[in-house]
């Protein structure tokens, strides 16, 4: 099997800043266009893509930008900390362990077996077990014998259970591969679904600013983007005025200029023929006029915006589509399934009514989805192996919720649950959507009945022993159950 996903890096992103007036600034055309595209989800590369300029010159925008104090830099959040510590004054031991025990508690079930003992992954068996004793004299509560340890022992002793768990798996070789193993594909399958998540974010947010200028505006005749990202200001009057350049890339006769009709060509059939302009591929290209004193700077520079959208619209869609095409078919070539999927999302914000792209997309999510799948089955699997039930909770979740017709993953994420200590409803509700696949399972009677004395809801769980009677009246865990109802 290819690698499902990289290591996700961290990620800026452009957001505006509130309450900052971009109309009080002498603010170029090009940089207006990039400002009305940054929203706080698209990244750099898809400003690019939208405003079809490079990424070098769409970071040069955003960082102008930045200077003028119209835009900032975000980063992904983070992980919520763990809750502040109220350091107990009747407890006896000191403030800084106090915090330490807590925020380790709190912190457990996030980390893997290495960061949980503090060693890398690649920590020899003696280093690994000098940490597990390191650690064993701060956490077991034997090491405070006679103290005075209030709720802080409780913690000690499920962070003592965590670290040992942690010393079993990864202090033997065999265990240790086993562990190897499902960490990598842990790490790998989270950064796919993230990826996925933000891959699907940044596709509708480009859409919407693809979409942000109305229809009649996207046909309009292609402008000349050297002057309509020339500054300009409102007190220049049209005598002082630059005169008007056409860009050379976009000059009559090109090949360029053949391009961007045949652009526009395809554009307005995709539209249904919404525009019954005739093609005129020797007529020049438009540039705006250079707003005089009596244009107002919010009206100038709305126009200076839209033609660039219409630039953008005309003339880049479709070829940043198929740089996305190309990069899927690297990642798929190359196994990674992921990235594949994720560059098929973006082609198609970009260029929606392309079928191939659709179908494409369509292919590679499917078989994307079915390895997701078995990884996660094989997760859930070594999860209830080795006692990780609130992990095996969660990954038997995600299988059911990719598998509907499936009666059994919806039944061992409600017994994970169960025995995790964790939420019964939850528990109760992935039994009963067993139930709807398979009526007659014994196994789902029971142990939703195990739910129902586990919540104290004594006369429900009797009625599902009463089902479970049916199935099989001489089982012993049924006449078990029961015998501890009193019936």
């Amino acid at each position: 099997m290819g690698e499902v996903g990289q290591s996700l890096p961290e990620e800026k992103i452009p957001k505006l800043i509130d309450d900052a007036d971009a109309r009080a600034h002498d603010i170029a055309a090009q940089d207006a266009f990039v400002h009305s595209c940054i929203d706080g989800v698209l990244n750099v590369d898809d400003i690019a893509d939208v405003t079809v300029l490079s990424p070098e010159a769409a970071l040069q925008s955003i960082e102008r930008l930045i200077e003028l104090e119209l835009v900032e830099w975000v980063t992904p959040k983070a992980s919520s900390a763990p809750p502040e510590t109220e350091v107990a004054k009747d407890i006896e031991l000191d403030d800084e362990l106090q915090k330490r025990i807590h925020e380790t508690f709190h912190r457990a079930d996030k980390l893997n077996h290495y960061e949980l003992l503090g060693v890398s992954m690649d920590a020899n068996r003696a280093e690994i077990r000098k940490a597990y004793f390191a650690l064993s004299k701060t956490f077991h509560p034997d090491a405070y014998y006679g103290k005075r340890l209030g709720p802080f022992k409780a913690q000690m002793e499920a962070v003592f259970r965590k670290v040992t768990d942690a010393y079993e798996a990864v202090g033997r070789p065999k265990k240790r591969e086993a562990y190897d193993r499902y960490l990598r594909q842990s790490i790998a399958v989270s950064t796919a679904e993230q990826q996925i998540d933000r891959a699907e974010e940044r596709a509708q947010a480009m859409a919407k600013a693809l979409t942000r200028a109305p229809i009649a505006e996207r046909q309009a005749q292609p402008i000349d983007p050297a002057a309509s990202a020339r500054k300009w200001r409102p007190t220049e009057s049209p005598a002082k005025a630059a005169p008007s350049k056409v860009a050379p890339s976009v000059m009559p006769g090109t090949p360029e200029h053949d391009r961007m009709m045949r652009k526009r060509e395809l554009l307005e059939r995709r539209l249904g023929g919404r525009s019954k302009r005739p093609a005129l591929r020797s007529q020049p290209a438009r540039s705006i006029p250079v707003p005089t004193a009596r244009v107002g700077a919010k009206t100038a520079l709305r126009d200076l915006t839209r033609s660039l959208k219409e630039t953008a619209v005309l003339t880049g869609g479709v070829d940043r589509a198929q740089n996305h095409l190309e990069n899927a078919r690297i990642a798929e070539a190359e196994g990674d399934l992921a990235a594949a999927a994720n560059a098929l999302r973006m082609a198609i914000a970009l260029d929606s009514s392309s079928q191939t792209l659709q179908d494409q997309y369509q292919r590679v999510n499917s078989k994307l989805r079915v390895q997701l799948l078995d990884i996660h089955r094989e997760q859930a699997k070594y999860e209830e192996d080795n006692n990780m039930w609130a992990a095996a909770s969660i990954s038997w979740a995600k299988v059911a919720d990719a598998s509907p017709d499936d009666p059994v993953a919806p039944r061992r994420a409600a017994k994970a649950l169960l025995t995790a200590g964790g939420d019964l409803r939850k528990a109760r509700d992935f039994a009963y959507r067993s139930l709807e696949v398979k009526p007659d399972s014994l196994d789902t009677r029971v142990l939703l009945a195990r739910i129902y004395i586990e919540a104290g809801m004594d006369h429900s769980a009797a009625k599902e022993l009463d089902e479970a009677a049916k199935l099989d009246p001489k089982h012993e865990m049924v006449k078990n159950l029961r015998k501890q109802l009193g019936g």
